[in-house]
């Protein structure tokens, strides 16, 4: 098969759609080696890894965050783009397809549905733009990915997809994220002047993510016991990321909270296995991939039982609701305070880690490439 991934969601600061975008592109290169990939990048912005591994590299400066040109190089330019290339199959690896009839099988990655299940969370513009965007893409396509059932669920129920048409691909770790051994992690934590005992949270600054539900907690910690862990968190300024900046100065224990802005993956990994416990009370998660890289270290994970979490963690970390700082804080406390509980979330993160790698993630994929091109 030749296929073209539309991989113009790599780009520098990407978040999470555009990583998990870059992880499938790696395994597919591993793991599909009998096929040819092109890849689709916005100027400058490909992997050199990628060129290496053989992929035919096409750069454009058509970013698809630029309305209206984003959508007429898609529906317009693309299309004859890859019918000189001949491809089999075009796969849109973040919500995007062209929305027309054409000669190659389209295949879309859905990552979530945020615009629609909590619309407050965009501004009105974005939000819009990306239901259109999304029911378009579902509708044209032939077959369509998504990480999670929880994600495949709201995607058939609001978009009135028929089920046996969506496929369910979890994503995977990078690599990278596994645990520091003992005898190495003081000297890494000198390196980033790490504190020596810390809670972690890694997430774009916004209202989704409820950074403020884990201010609070935290700050119940340290107020009723003698924990003094710190609490660091990772990402950049999102949609009303100021809210949670905000909470952030107010807050009787800001001398206690860290806010790193996004740093480059070497730097996350360390953070990450050195963290003491990880925490995510995000309100929705298209699959949740910061909760994955933290079991992937052996970091005990604690995380929202809302969407797609309860899946991804399931028994091998502790599901807490989302909107209650009281119950956030009690479980903090409780395991912060139980080293065996410690252990025990370790040794079950690490495990359930095991269950998403490369190899399955490339099978799945390359197996929905050859149901496609069949029908």
């Amino acid at each position: 098969m030749k296929v073209c991934l539309d991989l113009r969601c790599i780009r520098p600061g990407m978040t999470g759609v555009g990583v998990s975008a870059l992880h499938m592109a790696r395994a597919l290169l591993q793991y599909g080696r009998r096929h040819e990939f092109i890849g689709i990048f916005l100027a400058g912005c490909a992997p050199e890894d990628l060129k290496e591994s053989g992929m035919k590299i096409i750069e454009t400066n058509a970013d698809y965050q630029r309305h209206p040109a984003g959508e007429f190089w898609l529906n317009l330019t693309l299309p004859r783009i890859l019918k000189k290339e001949s491809v089999d199959i075009c796969h849109g690896a973040a919500f995007l397809i062209p929305w027309r009839k054409t000669s190659f099988k389209k295949i879309v990655s859905i990552h979530d549905m945020i615009a629609f299940r909590f619309p407050h969370t965009y501004s009105k513009t974005f939000g819009n733009y990306i239901k259109c965007a999304t029911r378009l893409s579902a509708r044209f396509s032939n077959r369509i990915i998504v990480p999670s059932e929880n994600t495949k669920t709201d995607l058939v129920k609001i978009c009135q997809i028929p089920p046996d048409k969506v496929d369910v691909v979890p994503h995977f770790a990078d690599p990278f994220f596994q645990p520091i051994p003992h005898t190495e992690r003081e000297s890494h934590r000198a390196l980033l002047n790490l504190p020596p005992k810390y809670i972690l949270n890694v997430g774009a600054l916004e209202p989704r993510k409820n950074q403020t539900v884990l201010i609070k907690a935290f700050e119940m910690m340290r107020s009723e016991t003698n924990l003094t862990h710190h609490l660091l968190l990772v990402g950049g300024k999102g949609y009303r990321g100021d809210e949670i900046l905000d909470a952030i100065s107010r807050s009787p224990h800001a001398a206690s909270i860290r806010h790193f802005t996004r740093v480059d993956i070497l730097h996350l990994y360390t953070i990450c296995a050195l963290a003491d416990l990880f925490v995510f009370p995000s309100h929705y998660e298209g699959f949740g991939l910061p909760a994955l890289e933290a079991m992937a270290c052996g970091t005990p994970v604690i995380a929202a039982k809302a969407a797609s979490l309860p899946e991804i963690v399931a028994d091998a970390g502790v599901l807490v609701p989302p909107h209650s700082p009281r119950q956030l804080a009690d479980e903090m406390i409780n395991a912060l305070s139980n080293q065996e509980k410690l252990v025990s979330l370790s040794e079950k993160g690490l495990a359930r880690a095991k269950a998403f790698t490369p190899e399955r993630t490339a099978a799945a994929l390359l197996a929905i490439y050859e149901k496609a091109c069949i029908r």
